[in-house]
């Protein structure tokens, strides 16, 4: 279709070219519009030009969603790979430092109240202590939000939701820790900018501390950071329809994909 439009701008212009031809018959008023007196110069009609910049406008509306929605996808695959790496790297360091990651100390994992409910206060100091003790050298970073419970007012009702901890890094980027068997990881390339939805700008991984969860989780004991999925996933097909059903699965078939967002990604970014 693109290709149509493009035929007919160039028609037009060999049009508004061949109008500048002008015999001895041309009205002296036409050929002062034109821009043609005594056969020394020529331009294209007013109506010509119009019909010109519109078609030059429809093209553009056609193809600047593209344009926008491709630079999107590599901006995205560059900071997921960087993420990527950079995560593999502080892994690296610190077990150089403290030891295998298998022997570093984790204050417990998922933590719930009396009640049952996920106690937001706990898991955020587990997370954090997590963080700070191992990996936070070897980030840059700007600040860590604390997790914290709902907090309720005198009548109970919530004024403001729970949290988990979350790391801004230098970037504008975001990293949020959930405490379950391994620590859930969800890596948001900007931020707290909108929408906020896995599979578009949220993308979940894992840090398994202990062999065997690696082992549950990551399909490989000596795995320690790996995508949701790693165990049981284990073709691009099931990768994509994962993604599509869950989209926390999306970050596998992205990792299977290189980091590169294919066109039949199931998420408009």
């Amino acid at each position: 279709m693109k290709v149509g439009v493009m035929k007919k701008l160039n028609l037009l212009i060999l049009a508004g070219v061949n109008s500048c031809v002008h015999s001895a018959d041309t009205p002296k008023e036409e050929r002062i519009f034109r821009g043609v007196q005594n056969g020394k110069k020529c331009a294209f009609t007013m109506a010509e030009v119009l019909i010109t910049l519109g078609i030059i406008g429809i093209v553009a509306a056609m193809t600047l969603p593209v344009v926008i929605g491709n630079s999107k996808k590599v901006e995205t695959s560059s900071r997921l790979k960087k993420f990527n790496s950079i995560m593999r790297q502080a892994i690296m360091m610190s077990e150089l430092n403290n030891g295998e990651m298998t022997e570093w100390v984790r204050d417990g994992w998922e933590q719930r109240d009396e009640e049952g409910n996920i106690d937001y206060d706990a898991n955020g100091q587990i997370t954090k202590k997590f963080f700070t003790s191992y990996l936070a050298p070897y980030f840059k970073y700007t600040n860590i939000i604390d997790g914290k419970n709902a907090e309720v007012d005198e009548d109970g009702n919530i004024i403001s939701d729970p949290t988990k901890t979350s790391v801004y890094l230098v970037d504008g980027s975001k990293i949020t820790f959930h405490n379950g068997n391994c620590l859930d990881i969800k890596f948001d390339i900007n931020g707290d900018t909108k929408p906020n939805i896995s599979g578009r700008d949220e993308y979940t991984f894992l840090i398994c501390t202990d062999s065997s969860q690696r082992l549950r989780f990551c399909g490989d004991e000596n795995k320690a950071f790996c995508t949701y999925g790693g165990e049981t996933i284990t073709t691009r097909d099931m990768a994509w329809q994962k993604c599509k059903d869950a989209p926390h699965y999306c970050s596998r078939l992205l990792e299977m994909d290189n980091w590169e967002f294919k066109d039949d990604y199931p998420y408009k970014l």
